[in-house]
């Protein structure tokens, strides 16, 4: 089973994230864009896991989870990954309480490092919105996405998290949550 834990967005996150790429489109980039039903934040990305792995990773979750707080996020401006120069992703940067985030992301790690898996050595939360697929266009997308900037700056509450498995097909990713981990209140 291929599995990544994730923060789920609200609906009104996806919808903005659907807006913001509708009004991309008319630059004809030549982007993969993300579904809407994919929209998440990852918080680690574990890879191929054994199903019986599961039961002891959802145990270092829910500690995790028992020591950690909710929190606020908020999608703020476009960005891109590595730069603006050589785009390869185009992404919402997220602000707010990153920091929880961080040290949510850190207890996971410290669990899940007791089961084998590596420590993740630098977080950057972003909620992915495309790949660049080529050059195409992109400098016509990026000057738009920067003009965007004054429609965003919407905040959620994070009060849990997800073990998902990522299915993988022609079609691109279906995911599947496979457990709800709450953070304590």
């Amino acid at each position: 089973m291929r599995l990544f834990i994730a923060i789920q967005v609200p609906e009104r996150v996806k919808l903005l994230a659907s807006i913001i790429k509708d009004e991309l489109l008319p630059a004809n980039a030549d982007i993969k864009w993300v579904e809407y039903e994919n929209y998440h934040l990852t918080l680690k990305f574990l890879g191929e896991v054994d199903i019986k792995a599961i039961v002891q990773i959802r145990e270092k979750l829910e500690k995790a989870a028992q020591e950690s707080a909710p929190f606020n996020l908020t999608i703020t401006r476009p960005g891109y990954f590595p730069g603006r120069n050589r785009p390869r992703v185009l992404y919402l940067v997220i602000s707010g309480q990153t920091h929880m985030a961080e040290e949510l992301g850190n207890r996971i790690d410290a669990g899940l490092s007791e089961l084998g898996f590596k420590p993740d050595p630098r977080r950057r939360f972003h909620l992915t919105m495309g790949r660049f697929r080529s050059e195409k266009n992109k400098e016509k997308l990026l000057n738009i996405a920067e003009n965007l900037q004054q429609k965003m700056d919407i905040r959620f509450q994070v009060n849990q998290f997800y073990l998902m498995e990522s299915q993988l097909s022609k079609q691109g990713p279906a995911y599947k949550v496979l457990e709800v981990i709450n953070l304590s209140e």
